[in-house]
């Protein structure tokens, strides 16, 4: 009984480390429509994805950051979502 139990605990595990595995994301410039730019981004999380894709663009392209106005910037979180749903990995 008990190794049935250790055998279930450990695939329990297992199942849950190939989801985490599996859920890894990556986006690029290129993506969300920046052709020039080689900067991409891999990892579990979204918010993640998100943080780094405007620390990028603060950085890199700031003159094109500095341009948009808020619904642009909320259009490209959408964007962002978007391409993620769709399976972008």
């Amino acid at each position: 009984m008990i190794i049935v139990q250790n055998v279930y605990i450990t695939l329990i595990i297992l199942i849950f480390m190939v989801k985490k595995i599996l859920s890894i994301h990556t986006l690029s410039c290129k993506d969300i429509g920046s052709d020039d730019c080689g900067f991409s981004v891999t990892t579990h999380s979204v918010d993640e994805i998100k943080r780094a894709m405007f620390a990028h663009a603060r950085y890199a392209h700031p003159e094109k950051l500095n341009s948009m106005t808020e619904e642009q910037k909320k259009a490209m979180v959408e964007m962002i979502d978007k391409k993620l749903q769709n399976g972008k990995k």
